[in-house]
């Protein structure tokens, strides 16, 4: 038998070193932390896109929520004391809507058209034609905008929501715009008790 230069398990003494260099040990570990940097990024990037996107979701169901609500509200003739239809309408929607940053007095455009009419494409926003309206920006003082009973009635409201700097970098306004919309049939109710 020829002679064994390792030490028995069972002899006491000192465990020699590796020899520099010779375990890939410390080079296996910085390769895995540039491999975890490069997956990492791209990895919390869409996880950030996803959390966005549940929140611009979330944020827009529960506008057109509000506008469904705010319609509803609006085709029952109801108001909050003379001669604020309209105020109580835009006070009921935006009352519902539970996203930070909606102004709803500055975003809304209620028409309504007469019974046996058909409505014009877009609302004219004159109160001496067939289509009656109210648009925040051009005629804040026509209050016949919810009509009487059996006009139809739509609600609509444009809005855009600011996004986190790095998704907003992909949209070219920095934020994410949309309408939402509700068209009603006004209820049979006494006009002389609205405005």
């Amino acid at each position: 038998m020829g002679k064994f230069d390792q030490r028995r398990l069972d002899k006491p003494g000192r465990v020699p070193s590796p020899k520099p260099g010779a375990s890939g040990f410390g080079w296996a570990k910085g390769q895995s932390m540039a491999e975890f940097a490069m997956v990492a990024i791209p990895f919390i990037l869409l996880l950030f896109a996803v959390m966005e996107y549940a929140w611009l979701m979330f944020a827009q169901m529960n506008i057109q929520q509000a506008v469904d609500d705010g319609g509803r509200y609006a085709s029952t003739g109801q108001e909050g004391s003379a001669g604020t239809r309209i105020t109580s309408i835009i006070n009921t929607i935006q009352n519902e809507i539970s996203v930070p940053g909606v102004n709803v007095a500055q975003n809304i455009s209620i028409c309504s058209v007469p019974p046996g009419t058909t409505p014009a494409g877009t609302c004219s926003c004159t109160s001496g034609g067939s289509t009656l309206c109210y648009n925040s920006g051009a005629d804040s003082g026509n209050t016949g905008a919810a009509g009487g009973p059996g006009y139809i009635v739509t609600l609509t409201l444009t809005t855009s929501l600011p996004l986190i700097p790095l998704i907003g970098q992909f949209f070219s306004t920095g934020g994410y715009t949309f309408t939402s919309s509700a068209t009603f049939l006004n209820e049979p109710f006494n006009p002389s008790t609205t405005d």
